[in-house]
């Protein structure tokens, strides 16, 4: 499963309904970009699966729920 087939899932999950082509194209870009920022494999030295600054991730979701 790509990670289009995986944002048509959410949508139609969440929304009840399939993503239109621009919601599709946003969320496929918005989780290519967070995903290296947010969840970036660890480099194995200290055990982690993820390296996720605590302060970074609340400073990101902080800039998306500003109206």
């Amino acid at each position: 499963m790509d990670i289009e087939d995986v944002m048509k899932t959410l949508a139609q999950s969440c929304w009840g309904r399939p993503a239109i082509d621009a919601e599709l194209v946003a969320m496929v870009g918005e989780l290519k970009r967070d995903v290296m920022a947010v969840a970036t494999l660890s480099d194995g030295k200290d055990g982690s699966l993820f390296n996720v600054d605590p302060a970074a991730f609340d400073r990101i979701l902080r800039a998306e729920a500003k109206p």
